[in-house]
């Protein structure tokens, strides 16, 4: 086929594209694998060898991109934490307003004015005083306060 290196460029176009939209480097490594293979072509490789040398270098580049280079950008942009406020209950105390039944999965407390729904490895009675220990996903794991 005449003129494979256009097939190449435009693979590598659309790779590219989905990157600038997705900028996750979700793609970058395919762009560079065709257009490789683009060159290759245009110095007169067959097809077979353009294939093996875009997947070839696909792949190193996907290892390089996941390994190396996705870790620091990820450091960078600080995507390892979500800031919350809801840390900031951790290690208060709030009375539980709805009994805390952990076979249920069901319970409420009011801590900071703010209601949460709330789980314990206990059962819990309306009313009891509790102390924040963590957060799990969107519930407050709570113990009972001892007086």
């Amino acid at each position: 086929m005449d003129n494979l290196w256009i097939v190449w460029l435009g693979l590598a176009i659309v790779a590219l594209v989905v990157e600038a939209l997705t900028m996750g480097l979700s793609s970058v490594w395919l762009a560079a694998g065709c257009l490789v293979a683009m060159v290759m072509d245009l110095c007169g490789a067959e097809l077979v060898a353009q294939i093996v040398v875009m997947v070839f270098v696909t792949l190193v580049t996907f290892v390089i991109c996941i390994i190396w280079i996705k870790p620091r950008l990820d450091e960078k942009r600080g995507r390892d934490k979500q800031p919350t406020n809801a840390d900031r209950i951790i290690g208060m105390e709030g009375e539980v307003i709805k009994d805390i039944i952990p076979v249920d999965g069901q319970g409420q407390i009011k801590v900071m004015g703010q209601v949460w729904s709330a789980k314990s490895e206990f059962p819990i009675a309306a009313g009891s005083a509790v102390k924040v220990i963590r957060i799990e996903g969107v519930k407050a794991v709570v113990e009972q306060k001892v007086n």
